[in-house]
């Protein structure tokens, strides 16, 4: 039957669209709540109407809250250009047109020249600051007309993305904008070696604030979805692996549907969103909750370039997931495409399952009690950089992909050995936990007992969450040291934005050590003091 799905699925899924439809998106600036953002969703529904698919485009009010998170204003970027000069002579220059992430998401517009000064733990301010860290908090805290930022983390030779998502009303009288980390290192070096000398940097910034509503688009082909499509189309240009490759995939799942007969056609809805801001909206916007979800977010590398890994984002474990099952037999077996010197499958691209994981649209669903999977590729060399360019893409694995969450959605459809798939994974993810748990030390007894049980349903039966938590609102409502060394440590954005409020609206007890169990995480004393009262904050201040 896979084989036939497969057959039938391939005649309709063409390279040269997915081409067409990568240069279409990767043209535009598509910063959240952006004039560009939203031209690339309205040129998307034109291509995919003429493609014979029925489309029609969401408006979301820009500005205020919506359960526990906050809509950024409209903001577009016009121009903008840096030089750092010592006396006469420019040493780094950056214009927007070709740096797209030159200027942090919804930076208020400026001009200027100033002398450049090293953030310490001494001093941070000036006229131009150079620092590292959470960017808002940088915006908020830093007395500075420009604050320079680098970050450690992304490409050393590339211009960081990066976002402040501030609201009207928070806008202040300075810009911030982003150089590469291989630049701050030489003007850090400079200054260093003789502290006396000046560094000049001129800088000017042509942003500007609208009212003009945030797009987002849905195509359905039934008002009774078995299978929702997600994909985030928001993100700088050129932001091929994120996103267009999920926005990709998507159309080309999407057409491929509508193209099907018989066996191969699967009830479904595709929704091409702003990250979060246009998802938490979707329940409304759908007539009928769908059975299952597959959240696209990075997917079709050529994982030689970008060095990620395929992976298979389960939901939490506190959840009975059939989708998560279906999901990882599909890849198995459109991906284990080389062959061992027997003549056995084995994988052609590197892949795997991995624990629930926060950060994108999935969380959103997962909060709904939707039945919800990801397909994710991780790490990713140029991630949120403006290097992270069309040729960083494989069209043949985002065919594969593509492929993948098409028998993913058809098989869960049409309930494939159900029960067998579910017993077969309950038993592969028990084995992969006594695996990990031999590398990490870590004891998953309590994972163990859980994959067994008859865990939390989804759908109805779940106490839903309305959003994650942001953790802008908690940043709001906690000591900023605090804080700040909470965003250090390894999973706790996932465990407080929606692992541990889901389990306690839900009475989940051990909520902690199963949540550590289960992402196979050893926190000290310490830091699991700062969660926990992170988690105070969220309970008794937030979810009351």
């Amino acid at each position: 039957m896979i084989h036939e799905l497969v057959s039938k699925y391939m005649e309709n899924l063409h390279a040269s669209m997915a081409r067409d439809l990568l240069n279409i998106i990767t043209r535009y600036h598509r910063i959240q709540g952006s004039r560009e953002l939203n031209l690339a969703v309205e040129e998307l529904k034109e291509v995919l109407s003429g493609m014979g698919l029925s489309t029609r485009v969401l408006k979301i009010a820009p500005g205020g809250t919506k359960g526990f998170m906050e809509i950024p204003a409209s903001w577009n970027l016009k121009n903008a250009f840096l030089e750092v000069k010592v006396g006469n002579t420019v040493i780094e220059k950056f214009h927007s047109k070709d740096y797209p992430t030159l200027v942090a998401a919804h930076s208020p517009p400026g001009e200027g020249c100033g002398e450049l000064s090293i953030c310490t733990n001494e001093k941070c301010e000036g006229d131009v600051v150079l620092a590292k860290g959470y960017v808002y908090d940088l915006y908020k805290t830093i007395d500075a007309r420009l604050i320079l930022v680098y970050d450690p983390k992304r490409f050393r030779d590339a211009v960081p993305y990066t976002g402040l998502f501030i609201s009207r009303e928070e806008v202040l009288d300075k810009v911030v904008m982003n150089i590469p980390y291989t630049t701050a290192l030489r003007l850090q070096s400079m200054l260093i070696e003789n502290p006396a000398r000046k560094i000049t940097v001129c800088w000017r910034v042509e942003s500007e604030y609208s009212g003009e509503g945030i797009l987002a688009l849905v195509a359905c082909n039934t008002e009774e979805p078995a299978v929702l499509y997600t994909s985030h189309i928001c993100h700088p240009k050129p932001g091929a692996h994120d996103n267009a490759s999920g926005s990709v995939a998507n159309a080309l799942i999407a057409f491929a549907i509508a193209n099907s007969r018989n066996e191969a056609y699967i009830p479904s809805c595709h929704a091409w969103v702003p990250e979060y801001t246009g998802t938490i909206f979707l329940k409304n916007a759908l007539k009928n909750p769908p059975k299952a979800v597959i959240n696209l977010d990075m997917v079709g590398s050529n994982q030689g370039v970008t060095g990620s890994t395929l992976n298979i984002v389960m939901p939490p474990l506190i959840i009975d997931s059939t989708i998560a099952p279906y999901a990882y037999l599909a890849v198995k077996y459109v991906m284990d495409t080389a062959s061992s010197f027997g003549g056995f499958k084995l994988p052609g691209v590197r892949y795997s399952i991995t624990p629930y994981t926060a950060g994108s649209d999935h969380d959103v669903t997962i909060g709904w009690g939707w039945d919800s999977v990801m397909y994710n590729e991780w790490p990713s060399k140029y991630y949120h950089t403006n290097m992270d360019a069309l040729s960083t893409l494989s069209v043949t694995s985002l065919i594969q992909i593509s492929l993948a969450s098409l028998v993913a959605g058809s098989l869960y459809y049409q309930k494939f050995k159900t029960d067998q798939v579910r017993a077969r994974f309950k038993e592969y993810l028990k084995a992969w936990y006594g695996m990990e748990s031999l590398k990490t030390g870590i004891t998953p007894t309590l994972i163990s007992s859980l994959i067994d049980s008859e865990r939390m349903p989804v759908r109805d039966k779940v106490n839903e969450l309305e959003t994650p938590i942001s953790l802008r609102l908690l940043y709001k409502k906690m000591d900023r040291d605090m804080f700040l060394r909470l965003r250090e440590i390894r999973g706790a954005n996932t465990y407080l934005s929606l692992y541990a409020p889901l389990g306690y609206k839900n009475g989940v007890e051990n909520l902690m050590e199963l949540f550590k169990q289960e992402n196979l995480i050893g926190w000290t004393k310490n830091e699991e003091i700062i969660i926990n009262n992170a988690w105070s904050i969220i309970k008794d201040e937030i979810l009351k």
